[in-house]
């Protein structure tokens, strides 16, 4: 399963209007999309852009419960996302062959998170901290694999990816509701194209 180096994350809260800004962001170089659980209808969506997309990677974010896993799961999604460190959660994920990204904050939740045998780590929230902490953080755990994720934008992504992050993931930045809502779904496009310039200049380097 390839990632790449932006995720987009989406969270919103009408199904049609998630879709369409999925697919959108797909055709507009996106690699890998996540729909949060916070939709109600999120496994519906995954469906649904597993279908319309199959070569990109859908994953389900806000991944808290064994309900909203299996459901995930069901749904088609090739990795979840959970925003804090759930033991069981990751363990079942795991015995299903999927991908799941705990989400980690502490030293002592990313050597738990790596004891547990997670790949991907969700450094949740990001910001205010900076890309300094989080290369901080990976000085006693260098094979971390952390994914910085809340408060990223095209303005700083390329500070996260220089000081270590394997990827990095966008939500409002790339997704942002009201503006969706009031301008639709086509919004998308041109910031996803911004924010995969801003990668690729620091992949580049």
């Amino acid at each position: 399963m390839k990632l790449g180096r932006l995720i987009g994350i989406v969270r919103l809260d009408d199904l049609d209007l998630a879709v369409a800004a999925g697919t959108i962001a797909i055709d507009a170089g996106l690699e890998a999309v996540e729909i949060t659980f916070t939709l109600p209808k999120a496994a519906k969506a995954i469906e649904r852009l597993r279908v319309a997309r199959p070569k990109a990677v859908i994953g389900a974010g806000t991944v808290r419960h064994s309900k909203e896993l299996d459901a995930a799961i069901a749904a088609g999604a090739q990795f979840l996302v959970a925003p804090g460190l759930n033991p069981e959660l990751l363990g079942t994920a795991a015995r299903a062959g999927v991908t799941m990204l705990p989400g980690v904050f502490t030293a002592s939740e990313v050597d738990l998170a790596l004891r547990l045998g997670a790949d991907l780590l969700k450094l949740f929230p990001a910001e205010p901290s900076g890309p300094d902490y989080m290369a901080a953080l990976l000085q006693p755990f260098p094979t971390a694999r952390l994914v910085p994720t809340g408060g990223i934008g095209p303005e700083n992504a390329a500070a996260y990816l220089g000081a270590g992050a394997a990827a990095v993931a966008m939500g409002s930045s790339l997704f942002p509701a009201r503006r969706i809502k009031s301008e639709g779904p086509e919004v998308v496009g041109p910031l996803v194209e911004q924010a995969l310039a801003a990668v690729r200049t620091e992949v580049a380097r």
